[in-house]
C-alpha cells in the first residue's frame, strides 16, 4: 500500500494534536481574557497565556514532524511533542480549575 505510512499511530497522533490544539486555544483565550479583565494576577496570567501559545506550536510542529517525517527520527520527535503539548495541557487544566473565577 503506498498511500499507508503511519497508520492507526498516525491517525491517533493527529486526533491529539487537533484536541490539544483546540484545548490550547480555549486556555489562551482564558487567560487572556483574565489579563485583559483584570481578574487575578496579570502577570501570572500573562505567563499562562504564553505557555498556551507554546503548547499549540509543540502540537503544530510534532503533527508537522509526523505527518511529514516519514520512518526517522523526526516523526519520532513529532510525537514526543504532541505528548509534551498534552502534558502542558493538563497543567494548563489543573491551574485554570485553580485559579478560576
Amino acid at each position: 500500500m503506498a498511500g499507508k505510512t503511519g497508520g492507526a499511530l498516525q491517525r491517533a497522533a493527529q486526533a491529539l494534536a487537533t484536541a490539544d490544539g483546540v484545548a490550547h486555544i480555549a486556555f489562551f483565550s482564558m487567560f487572556a481574557w483574565r489579563v485583559i479583565s483584570g481578574n487575578g494576577f496579570r502577570i501570572i496570567q500573562a505567563a499562562f497565556a504564553l505557555l498556551a501559545l507554546f503548547g499549540l506550536a509543540s502540537g503544530v510542529l510534532g503533527w508537522s514532524l509526523v505527518r511529514h517525517g516519514g520512518r526517522s527520527k523526526a516523526r519520532t520527535l513529532g510525537l514526543y511533542a504532541i505528548s509534551a503539548s498534552t502534558g502542558l495541557a493538563t497543567i494548563l487544566l489543573m491551574v485554570a480549575s485553580w485559579t478560576g473565577d
